[in-house]
């Protein structure tokens, strides 16, 4: 389906470049020299190739989404890698951005229609914290300091639905009730929040991410978020690959605050 457009599309500008390609001889008698290909050709190409990228990223999702009822952490990472691929969408030319979109849109609702598997134990706050580490096989500490109070550690690893997941004391100082674990959401979910809703989104998180990321401003804070997020998930390695895409899909701000 989604593989054919492009390489109908595909021949067809390589038919092109064939086409108008002229031939020229330097001399009589002499070897015929091709014309290199245009900036133009260049940049449909290199398009193309992005789409291509796109499509595939977008079979997957809708492989892992077709396999029945979806716990609700699964639908939600599902959706957001599709946020992601819409954020990668500047790599593509004008003509290629209605196959993209209209791709994206059909597994949006593909994925959003799926139900919610009703036996999800992340249902049950009582079992969250259980549930996000029986997932994480691994967890790697870091440690900061901010100068404003004692050093403090989070680790992080990740999950079954290769989310990042933190580990953390709820609170910095005394009383530190104890450590939580929470899935940390992409620098994309911050994108088209106020200030006011970044805060309530750090609020649901161990108090070391508002330490680490809060500024002055939106911009700010969403520039803290995505440095703090590359620095966790790039310690993580089943998030390599993840954190690569996200850096070739300009996910990360590194906008000094």
């Amino acid at each position: 389906m989604t593989s054919k457009i492009v390489k109908d599309a595909f021949a067809a500008i390589m038919q092109q470049m064939r086409t108008d390609t002229a031939l020229l001889t330097k001399e009589e008698g002499g070897s015929p020299i091709r014309n290199p290909p245009t900036a133009a050709e260049d940049a449909r190409l290199a398009s193309l190739i992005s789409l291509d990228n796109i499509l595939k990223k977008i079979k997957e999702v809708l492989r892992q989404s077709s396999t029945g009822p979806l716990r609700k952490s699964k639908k939600k990472a599902l959706l957001q890698s599709l946020d992601d691929l819409s954020s990668q969408m500047p790599s593509l030319l004008d003509i290629d951005h209605p196959c993209a979109q209209k791709q994206i849109m059909e597994a949006r609702n593909a994925v959003e229609s799926q139900e919610e598997d009703p036996d999800d134990p992340a249902l049950n706050p009582n079992l969250q914290s259980t549930l996000g580490e029986s997932e994480v096989s691994q967890w790697n500490v870091l440690q900061f300091n901010t100068g404003t109070t004692a050093p403090f550690i989070i680790k992080c690893g990740a999950n079954s639905n290769c989310e990042l997941v933190i580990k953390s004391d709820l609170r910095v100082q005394e009383p530190k009730g104890g450590e939580v674990i929470r899935v940390l959401p992409r620098p994309s979910v911050l994108a088209d929040l106020n200030f006011e809703d970044i805060k309530g989104t750090f609020e649901q998180l161990p108090e070391a991410v508002s330490l680490l990321a809060l500024a002055r401003t939106a911009d700010g804070t969403r520039a803290r978020y995505s440095r703090l997020y590359r620095t966790l998930a790039s310690k993580v390695p089943a998030l390599k690959e993840i954190v690569a895409e996200m850096e070739r899909g300009g996910v990360f701000k590194d906008v000094r605050s």
